[in-house]
């Protein structure tokens, strides 16, 4: 399977020059902020803002040691930042603007949590698609506003579309990994400013170790406050989200969502880490030299985060009511769809329609595994034991799930 094309490598050449900027991360992020403060005089940020755009400074230090990190992985990692700036900017003049955004209320979220291939993404969609349901769509995150009229929605549509189209020229295994498109509901990756998932640009233990410590509640009042954003003046929907990375932060989306859901799905760990390292390595090539992307590396970061983010939420389950959190049995569920999702939708409170009888149909009849990106776990220099010490239990506990609902 190629990772990469002689376009990524052309591109890579011709921007060599820019991603210089990247020795002196500081400097950067400075022109940055001071371009986002001009363009929005008179927008005041509060305390809590000035402390997560000194923590997204970090961050861009960690990126930026990665000697490996190509001219690519600089413009994509600007791109990041530059966004993450502006949108904390553009949601302080909207709720400055109509004070009167912060009044909606954010009721009963539904979080979608799990390991990767665990079938977070199908269920996600399901729960976003159901009517009632919603989830951010991409093209909004990247243009966060008000309603608009329907022809700037197509042009915003189709600006974002264009970014995304010319990601996948760069990277050809990335449409069969995470296939995307500017009109459908998507992670809130785009919303957060810290995420176990930027290593998938580059392995970066000093940023894991980073993490472990960090306070991501106001990274998830940030998403309540975007939310809000996006369902002032339009009916009031029931919020469907996901991101990888929530499975880690429970407590901090309990913290600030306390009616949130949370929607389980287990798998057995073996399956999920060789795919999990398979998209990194794509994402390597990406953002890295090639010759610099080392697999044995990968596996041994992932083996490191996946764990910790499995205990962190198994512990802090146990801190909020017993409803809180939905199990959901990968096999059983995909054995039997149209058992277990309609079982799953009553245990939300969500009503199963017709519409969402043909949603997972649709859903079903998509070809599912056309990823073609899975390597074995030796690949990653990973061993069947190795995975057991890592993940203790919860190999059983998830045997033991599956067995329940049969």
């Amino acid at each position: 399977m190629r990772r990469t094309t002689a376009r990524l490598r052309l591109v890579n050449a011709l921007t060599a020059p820019a991603a210089r900027a990247r020795h002196d991360p500081d400097r950067y992020f400075d022109r940055l902020l001071q371009t986002q403060r001009a363009a929005n005089a008179g927008v005041r940020l509060t305390e809590e803002d000035e402390s997560e755009l000194l923590l997204l400074r970090r961050f861009l230090g960690f990126i930026a040691d990665v000697p490996s990190l190509s001219g690519v992985g600089w413009l994509s990692v600007q791109d990041m930042v530059k966004t993450r700036i502006r949108n904390r900017f553009l949601v302080r003049r909207l709720q400055a603007e109509h004070p009167e955004v912060r009044e909606e209320r954010i009721e009963a979220p539904v979080f979608v949590i799990g390991l990767p291939r665990t079938a977070t993404t199908l269920t996600h969609k399901i729960l976003a698609n159901a009517p009632g349901g919603r989830g951010p769509y991409m093209w909004e995150m990247d243009n966060i506003g008000l309603p608009r009229p329907d022809d700037e929605v197509a042009k915003l549509r189709r600006q974002t579309q264009k970014r995304l189209d010319q990601i996948l020229m760069l990277s050809p295994s990335w449409s069969r990994i995470h296939p995307v498109r500017a009109d459908w509901v998507e992670e809130i990756y785009f919303l957060l400013n810290q995420s176990r998932l930027h290593n998938t640009m580059a392995p970066m233990p000093r940023y894991v170790e980073f993490l472990r410590s960090y306070d991501a509640r106001p990274d998830y009042r940030f998403v309540r406050e975007v939310l809000q954003i996006l369902q002032f003046r339009r009916p009031t929907p029931r919020w469907m989200l996901k991101h990888p990375d929530c499975l880690g932060e429970t407590a901090a989306i309990h913290h600030v969502f306390p009616d949130a859901k949370f929607v389980w799905t287990h798998r057995d760990p073996h399956t999920v880490m060789g795919s999990m390292c398979s998209m990194a390595e794509s994402l390597g090539y990406l953002h890295n030299q090639p010759k610099s992307v080392d697999p044995h590396r990968i596996g041994q970061v992932w083996l490191s985060i996946l764990p910790e983010m499995v205990e962190r939420a198994r512990r802090e389950r146990i801190q909020m009511p017993r409803e809180a959190t939905v199990d959901v049995a990968y096999h059983a569920m995909m054995a039997d769809p149209f058992k277990y999702v309609p079982e799953l939708f009553d245990k939300l409170d969500l009503k199963w329609t017709d519409a969402d009888e043909r949603n997972l149909e649709e859903a079903l009849n998509r070809p599912r595994d056309q990823r073609g990106h899975e390597y074995s776990m030796v690949h990653y220099g990973l061993e069947p034991a190795m995975i057991d010490d890592a993940f203790g239990d919860y190999g059983l506990f998830v045997d033991n799930l599956a067995a329940s609902a049969r």
